[in-house]
């Protein structure tokens, strides 16, 4: 996607390109407002070097302009509405945890999804046991089953380059689904499918989306 991440903009094109839901990132700022930002400071995408967490709201209002900018929670959540599209929340530090899931049930935005750090996800399933949690994963190995069985997620999410059929045998043996992250070539996306994923976080959601079409025609033609 040719589109800064986490803004209104990046939001509405995915979700024009055929995206199921849309992953994004959450950060809390100094006077406790959710932001929609993946970095700790503003230097990549807004050329400010500030820590998110010593920005009130008032500030970062003013990174960007129009839909390219930095949006609230609140904001982005509307949007998703609008567009037909549930959000993902990657909370990237537990701080964000719980201030996501308020704001999501003053929305009453009940499709939401949060994914991202593993205590912070903790304090999700404790606050709201109906959440629905993607369980991130960089590690060679299985998770815990003790952590399965305390978090309870709907969904595991590694790194796409250690996933392997086992994987998703294993996952689907606990009533868990597989997802990935972030396959974007055309052979990367071909393999995750390969797997038996069941759902891919990807930069590419148009290119996904003609893939899974492909192969849906296939499969339609070896029926007939």
């Amino acid at each position: 996607m040719n589109h800064r991440e986490n803004t209104v903009e990046a939001v509405l094109a995915a979700a024009r390109q055929g995206a199921d839901a849309i992953e994004v990132d959450v950060q809390l700022a100094a006077d406790g407002t959710v932001v929609m930002v993946h970095d700790d400071t503003f230097a990549r995408l807004w050329d400010d070097p500030r820590p998110v967490a010593a920005m009130t709201w008032p500030e970062i209002a003013r990174l960007g302009d129009g839909d390219v900018r930095v949006p609230r929670l609140a904001e982005l959540l509307e949007v998703a509405e609008g567009a037909g599209v549930p959000l993902v929340l990657d909370q990237k530090h537990p701080v964000a945890a719980l201030p996501a899931l308020r704001v999501v049930r003053a929305a009453r935005a009940d499709a939401t999804a949060f994914c991202g750090s593993t205590d912070g996800l903790l304090e999700i399933r404790t606050a709201d046991p109906g959440a629905t949690v993607y369980l991130n994963d960089d590690s060679m190995m299985l998770p815990d089953v003790r952590l399965l069985a305390q978090l309870r997620p709907q969904l595991y999410n590694p790194w796409f380059k250690l996933l392997a059929p086992a994987t998703v045998e294993a996952m689907a043996a606990f009533g868990i689904r597989t997802c990935c992250w972030t396959p974007n070539t055309d052979a990367e996306l071909r393999l995750v499918l390969d797997l038996g994923v069941d759902a891919v976080m990807t930069d590419r959601v148009g290119r996904l989306v003609e893939i899974l079409d492909e192969r849906a025609g296939r499969a339609g033609d070896d029926a007939g």
